[in-house]
């Protein structure tokens, strides 16, 4: 499972359906510290179910200090700081720690998509039209766009443009709505 961005937050979701090594057939779950595990960027680790499911490519045997050892890594190096960082979080907010963030950032997301679907244009129609999967079983991420049925004068990247001079940044991406390749 490829949790870089919902490892942190998908445990901490009551109903969201098993994804995780309840299913037989995950034999991996990798996740995204820096995202929205509380660590400094590029941290990011993956476990495994068993020993077996490791590639050679990931797992392999290096001959160190006399004897044979089993390396866990992927053919560079990087900097330690990210492991230690992630480990004290673990540590210093625990479960409950972690469950409280997501929470906070949920109700957030709550309070951004309710704010913009209150925004309405003076004929009374929405200015915003919402494309995030709503308030439950997601991350807590607000994605929207001026509502193309109102052929403002101006587009999402004018708007975030205006943000932006009141210090509000908000990525905005020129892309079409059906298809964004």
């Amino acid at each position: 499972v490829d949790a870089a961005s919902g490892g942190f937050v998908a445990p901490f979701q009551p109903n969201l359906p098993a994804w995780d090594f309840r299913l037989p057939t995950v034999l991996s779950i990798s996740a995204s510290g820096h995202k929205f595990g509380e660590s400094v960027c590029g941290t990011g680790w993956i476990v495994w179910r068993q020993r077996q499911d490791l590639s050679d490519n990931v797992a392999i045997s290096v001959s160190y200090l006399g004897g044979k050892a089993d390396s866990y890594t992927l053919n560079f190096s990087r900097p330690a700081s990210g492991i230690y960082v992630q480990y004290y979080k673990f540590h210093r907010l625990g479960r409950r720690g972690y469950k409280a963030l997501t929470d906070n950032r949920m109700s957030n997301a709550k309070y951004l998509r309710d704010a913009l679907k209150a925004f309405k244009h003076s004929d009374g129609r929405p200015k915003f039209q919402l494309l995030d999967a709503g308030d439950e079983n997601c991350l807590p991420v607000v994605t929207a766009c001026l509502n193309p049925e109102l052929k403002l004068p101006y587009d999402d990247i004018d708007l975030q443009h205006q943000m932006l001079q009141n210090h509000w940044y908000v990525s905005g991406y020129k892309m079409c709505f059906h298809d964004p390749t």
